[in-house]
This record gives C-alpha cells, structure tokens and sequence, in this order.
C-alpha cells in the first residue's frame, strides 16, 4: 500500500531538519550550559481540536508537526558538541599488567579517576535534564499527536511512533510504545515502514521483544514487495550473508538490483552528468584515535582532521587567496564544492574563489595571460574545467550552456580530462551545438586517456557493441576508481551472464560479482534510503540512544561502517551498564565487572531480575546486548572494518556473548595479524604462544609475533619490549626447569630449517589458517573483485588531503645480540612480576 502523500513530505521535512548539525560554521555553542537559548512558542498554537472531522483531524496533526518541526531545527537543547569523543575508547584493563594482590586496588584507582576526569555520567544526566527542558507548547503538540494516535488517525500513529522510537524534539526514548504503535499502523494499513521497523524490532530484539528471524523475515519481506528501499536492502544482505535465511546469490541478486536501479534512476534525475555522490559516513573510531583508542596497525586509522585544526587550515588558506595565491584559492574551489563536515557544500563560495582564479589567469577574451609558469598553466586548465562544468550545470549560477561551451573548449585545448568529458556530453545530447555522435566518442576517448573516470565511463557506453573488451576494461578501471555508474554498468553485465547461463560452471561467480557491484551502487548512492546521516547527527548532539539505532538500522542494511559504529557504541553502553552493576551490587572489587555486572542485572527470564539503572539500554537483558555487539563485530571483520577482527576475537576469550573458546580467539587474531597487519593481534598471538592458551606453547612463535607488532605498531613498543623481556625469563626459567624450549637459544639465530621442515610447516600453516577462517567467519559474507578498500568511507576534500600521512616504510627487525641483551636486562630489574603471570 503507498504511503500517503502528506506523510511522505512529513518524513522528508523531518530528514531535512535532521541534517541541521554542527557541521557548519557559524553555529553559536554554549559551553556553560550545553544549549542554545530556551525557544518561546506561543500555547494559543496548540490549541487544537482533535474531535473534528478526518480532514480536520489531518491539518490538526499538521499543526502540530510543524511546531515540533520549528523546535528541531531551532533547538540545540540537546547538543553537547565534543563531549563523548573519549567515551568511544575500550581500553583494555590495566589491572591485568599488575600482579593478583594488586588487581583490585588498580581497578579501585581507575574507577575514581574515570569518575573524576570522566565525562560520561555528567554528559548523559545533562542530556537527561534537557527532557525538563521542554516547552510547554512542544508537550502540548505531542500531546496531541498522541490524542490523534488513540483515535486510529494513520499518520499520527506513525509520527508517534517515530518520537518514541527516537526519542525526537527531547522527549525518552519509549521502544515499547512503538513497537505497539508501529503494530498498529502495520495492522490497520499495512504501512511499509511500520512493517520494516517490526522486521528490525524482531531481528535485533529491540525493547522487551523476542527475537525472532522469522517474524523480521516475514515483516520484512511484506514491507520488501511494496518496493520501500531499506527493506529491500536488508533481505538483499540477509541472502548474501546467510543471516537467518540460506545463502542465496540469485536472491541477494534481486533485492540489490531494485535498489540499485533506484538509486542510478535517482542519480540521472540530477543535473548534466548526474547528482553528486554522498560523502556522509564516517567511522567513529576515526574521530576517537581508534577502536582501542591507540593506533593498532597501518589501516586501524584514517587520520582525519580535527575542526580547531580544520578552521585553522581553512583561515590559512583564505588568507592567501585574499592575497592572491591561486593554489590556495583552487584548494577552497575544491572543498566548497565537494564538501566537507566541517562545510558543507557551497556552490556560491566555490564559485567566488574560482572566479578569482579565473580573473588572475585568464583574460576577457578566454586567453591565458603570459609569462606563466607551468603549475599556473595547469591550474588554469582545471579552473577552466571547472567553471564551464558549473555553467553546464547551473551550480552557484543560472545554467549557461553558451559559457559552458566556451570554457570547456578551452580547457579541453589545454589537455583537462574532465574538460574533454563535458564537452563529450554535450556533443552527444546536442547542448549548444549539434549532435555529433563521433566527436562525442573522440572526446571521450581523450578523457579516458587521461584516466577520467566518467570518460571512461562513457567511452566504454559509447563502444560497447563494437568493441566489447576495450569497454569492459575501461569500466573495470573506473570501477576501481569507486565511479558509480561503472559498478552498476558492471553488474547490469555480469547479471545478464548469470542469468543467461543460469545453473552452468562460472554463472555463480558472475552472480556474485555481480552483487558485489550492485551492492555498492546501493550503499554509495544511498540518497533516498541510508540512515546514517540521522544516525551521525544523534551522536553529534549527544543522543547515543538514537544513534545505536540509526547505526543498526545501516547494519541491518550490509552497510560495514553501520556494523562498525554500532558495535563501538553497543560496546560501549554494556562496559557503563557492567559499571553500574557492579556498584549497585557492591562487587567493585571483583576481578571481572562484566560479570558483576550481568549478576546485579539478573535473568529477566527467571523472573529474578532486579535491574540496575543503566545510562541507556536497547535491550531486554544484557547478554542479548552483547550478544548484538559480537554479531556486528563479526559482520564489520567480514567486510574489512579495522580492527573488528580483533574485537571478535576478544569476545570469544573473554566468553562475552559467546561460548568461550581461547581456541576461537587465537584463530580471529591469526587472521587479523596476516590479513590486516594487526600490531595488538600480533601481541595478543605472542601473548598466547608465550602462555600456550589457545595455542601449544612455542616461545619462538611468541617472539615472532611480539617482533612483528614491534614493526607495524609503534605506539605499542614500551609494551612489546616489556613483553620480550618477560618472554626472555620465561624461557630462561623453564630452560633451568627441564621444560621443552626448542632446540636452539630464544635470543640468538636459530639453525638452520631444511627444505622438507619448512614445506611441511607451510602446508601445516595452510591447513590451520583455512580451519580457523571457517570457525571465525560464521556469516558466509562475499567480498568481491569490486569491493572498496575503507578509504572511500571519508570524502576527503583538499584539507584531508593534506593532513594525510604516508606510512612508513617499517624498520628492519634488530636481531643483534646487544639489542637482545638489552631485553634480557630491562625484564631481569622488573623480576619480580614474573611470578604472578605464571
């Protein structure tokens, strides 16, 4: 059933009123009291009758949305900018580095700092108190939403609905109430998105609901068939990762292919050569040095800009474009035209600064002034490239085809592939000059020459019958490059193959690179469908509630950064709900507070409950929490995400939502120590082989390891070398027991290892590694030749670019008998910590 007009346009407003944050500049904070001035609104407005007539009954509900419309976007009563930014670190605990006597008044010491120095419960109360805040005119249109609600009015049942599952315009987050509420909806029209939410409650067991996979397959496949896009992209990941359904590559095929097709459809309404791409999604752990609040690895990490240093960079370079610099002035063109989080995009400042350019490079008549240099030349081309592309799509301007054709002919003069590609489509769609279908090829072809991106795009599309190989390498090469319409040109291919040779050798494989490109066409060009961007925005203003749930619903979806961000943010409520449960329960001094915790919260199914308060809880007991956060973990390491792998691993050796299994945990930290270069996974292996938990003890492979982690991860070296010295005792201490240590010294080079020794370690290696690799990875998930590396997850604009690092080429590991000499000293003085690790 379609979804009423009036309720579609609601729904837009409010996702529009979303997307007013803190990003921008100009945005007035107060630090004293958390929020921006308290908003009058007069009680006369909500004085509304809720008796009347259906049609009154609708302009009633109008009213009041639009009173809590106005509040949304004027209010910052709940935005408390830059105070959970350390909430997001899960150290380890640091009482396991001392001895067993000690434990206990470690974690005392670390509760009383976390308590004087932390933020949390301060930032969470304040938020708390904000609900007192609200206006009484705001309660009153609530109050009559609810009224309308009662009376079975349809939209109202949804507006309701969507307070209380987000705790929207201050109110609590109420996720009982709207389950109900969305079951009603669901009943009484079949609404699309009440039935896809029922489909997340029962998926994840939101609230006080069971989780059920079937009752989320059944709500979400009817809300899939009335073609609403989320549903249809979470059956479509359902069936390519096996969750609660079979693997299925045709089914996942289907959904993807909806969804993207949608979404290109979406994406040529635009202007001239399409809408631009969206470049909201961020990994939280980025902004939070990390999921371990350390860097673990060369991929842990994106290093993204902080804004004191982002409004740094941008007055350095407004500064130098005032006196005339062009590259300054090219770097602003750039950020204010594609974006940035810290400034949005803004076609009248490109458009000013590139301007200025072209007034300092070129003359009136179109002629670049002489007695430039060669970087000023380029310059000119790209700024020429630029500005007949803003005119051809009227960005910042009325549309001026005639300017357009002007300044992309220069720019193609002077060789600019994306001059060459404009002036392609203009000559293939007749803009300003006739048709000409082979001067649109040849222009193409120099653009794709030039490895731009669209022009191989379109030269590929231009020769695809008569030349088939040549076009499908050049979209493989944009594809590559993250171009949109090469993924889906791709899986439009690919698709056809499998279908056409469905059943035969190899229709699997092009089913399945198939998917891979059409998935990424529906999570890239999600502008009509991605949670993310309300999700980002509930973290920004504090609400970390709503924002689990925004990321779940992305993850829900197949959306790796949705998985990752969901899992940091349920890990982190379930160590502050553990916190309060070992307080209230007075076991602070036990060694596990996870499980002082899950004993002070109880099991709600044996009716023995005496719940503690938590800051905030998704779920109905704790180990459904956890057990949540594990499947995200798991699902975020399936798709690459950093350090996930890790966090899997460290579920199954604590026996957090899962069995525990030593076992387990060593095989998820193999995989991500070889696969990601891990630097803690690597010490976590050695950890393991030092101790023979999980592992057979080998103190070669622990020093291996802890070397390895010394190459890839600097921030942990204090600990590697502390780890070495330990290591070197031990090995000493069993040598002079009759332990079996090997057949040569730990610190000196070992003999030499025949051919046939290492050709059966190798296939022992092999054996193990594909064992470990199916235990670990329990969701059959696809990678394919297609999927996209994290760094396509930040639109990095030209500030980005140039706070960005290169990696270091890692030392040569130093096997000298000084320095290992040196390890031996170093643990020899701290001795006395041997005897308690035993």
């Amino acid at each position: 059933m379609r979804i009423s007009l009036s309720l579609v346009v609601w729904t837009l407003a409010l996702g529009i009123a979303a997307l007013d944050t803190d990003h921008g500049a100009g945005i007035r904070r107060d630090s004293d009291t958390g929020h921006a001035a308290k908003i009058r609104i007069q009680e006369s407005e909500h004085t509304l009758d809720i008796h009347s007539p259906i049609d009154n009954r609708q302009a009633s509900l109008d009213k009041a949305l639009k009173v809590l419309q106005q509040y949304q976007q004027s209010s910052k009563n709940y935005n408390i900018p830059g105070r959970y930014e350390t909430q997001l670190k899960t150290y380890r605990d640091i009482s396991t580095f001392f001895p067993k006597v000690m434990r206990q008044y470690v974690q005392g010491a670390a509760r009383v700092f976390s308590s004087v120095f932390g933020l949390t419960d301060r930032t969470e109360a304040r938020y708390t108190s904000h609900q007192n805040l609200q206006p009484k005119g705001v309660k009153q249109a609530i109050q009559t939403v609810r009224k309308l609600a009662e009376r079975g009015h349809e939209e109202s049942l949804f507006a309701l609905a969507e307070i209380e599952m987000y705790g929207k315009f201050g109110s609590a987050m109420e996720l009982d109430l709207a389950f109900k509420h969305y079951q009603q909806l669901a009943d009484i029209s079949g609404n699309a998105t009440a039935q896809y939410m029922l489909g997340l409650f029962y998926a994840v067991g939101l609230g006080s609901t069971e989780q059920q996979n079937s009752m989320s397959l059944l709500y979400t496949t009817l809300s899939a068939i009335q073609g609403y896009i989320p549903a249809e992209a979470t059956l479509a990941f359902k069936h390519l990762s096996g969750i609660g359904v079979p693997v299925s590559c045709n089914k996942a095929l289907g959904y993807y292919q909806s969804v993207a097709r949608k979404a290109i459809q979406y994406y040529n309404s635009g202007p001239v050569m399409g809408r631009h791409m969206p470049n909201y999604r961020a990994r939280l752990s980025d902004d939070n040095g990390g999921a371990y609040g350390v860097r673990t690895g060369p991929y842990s990490i994106h290093k993204v800009v902080d804004r004191k240093s982002f409004d740094e960079l941008l007055l350095y370079h407004q500064q130098n474009a005032l006196k005339g610099d062009v590259k300054a002035s090219m770097t602003l063109v750039d950020l204010f035209y594609h974006g940035h989080r810290f400034a949005p995009r803004n076609f009248a400042l490109a458009l000013k600064y590139l301007r200025q350019v072209k007034t300092h490079l070129f003359t009136q008549q179109g002629e670049l002034r002489k007695g430039l240099v060669q970087s000023e030349v380029n310059t000119g081309a790209q700024a020429a490239g630029m500005y007949g592309i803003m005119c051809l799509r009227g960005e910042g301007q009325p549309v001026d085809t005639a300017a357009a054709l002007k300044w992309l002919s220069i720019g193609a003069k002077m060789g600019h592939g994306v001059s060459y590609n404009a002036l392609g489509v203009m000559y293939q769609a007749g803009i300003e000059v006739p048709p000409n279908r082979e001067r649109a090829i040849e222009l193409f072809k120099l653009a794709a020459e030039r490895r731009h991106q669209g022009g191989q795009v379109n030269f590929a599309l231009a020769i695809i019958d008569a030349m088939p190989d040549i076009a499908h390498e050049n979209l493989r090469k944009a594809a590559e490059k993250g171009h949109i319409l090469a993924h889906y040109h791709l899986a439009e291919l690919y698709s056809g193959v499998a279908e056409l040779f469905s059943g035969a050798t190899g229709a699997e494989m092009q089913c399945r690179m198939a998917v891979a490109s059409y998935k990424f066409v529906a999570e890239y060009g999600d502008w009509l469908h991605s949670p993310i961007p309300s999700a980002a925005t509930a973290y920004q203003q504090g609400r970390l509630d709503a924002a689990t749930l925004g990321y779940m619903q992305a993850a829900e979806m197949g959306y790796g950064v949705g998985q990752l961000n969901a899992a940091q943010l349920l890990e982190t409520a379930a160590r502050r709900n553990a916190k309060s449960g070992a307080e209230a329960a007075g076991q602070i001094g036990n060694d596990n507070v996870d499980a002082a915790g899950r004993n002070a919260k109880g099991n709600v199914e044996d009716g023995q409950a005496t719940a503690v308060a938590s800051l905030w809880s998704l779920f109905k007991t704790r180990e459904a929490h956890v057990r949540q956060t594990l499947a995200y973990w798991t699902r975020a390491a399936n798709q690459d995400m950093p350090d996930a792998r890790v966090k899997q691993g460290d579920h199954y050796f604590y026996g957090l939502g899962v069995e525990q299994s030593s076992e387990k945990a060593a095989a998820a930290y193999t995989i991500a120590a070889e696969v990601d270069a891990n630097g803690l996974a690597m010490w976590n292996l050695g950890w393991m082989y030092e101790h023979g938990i999980g592992v057979q003890r080998d103190f070669f492979l622990a020093k291996r390891w802890y070397d390895k982690s010394i190459e890839v991860n600097d921030g942990g070296k204090l600990a590697n070398y502390a780890s070495l010295a330990r290591l070197c005792v031990k090995y000493v201490w069993a040598w002079l027991s009759g332990d079996d240590v090997g057949e040569s010294p730990l610190f000196f080079a070992p003999r030499p290892v025949t051919q046939e020794e290492e050709e059966r370690a190798q296939a022992e290696a092999g054996a193990g590694a594909d064992g470990r690799e199916g235990q670990v990875r329990n969701i059959n998930h696809y990678e394919g030749d297609n999927y996209v590396p994290d760094d396509w997850e930040h639109g990095a604009g030209a500030l980005d670019a140039e706070d960005m690092d290169a990696d270091e080429e890692p030392p040569e590991e130093d096997e000298s008998l000084s320095g290992n000499l040196f390890f031996i000293a170093l643990f020899l003085a701290a001795g006395w910590m041997f005897l308690p690790f035993r």
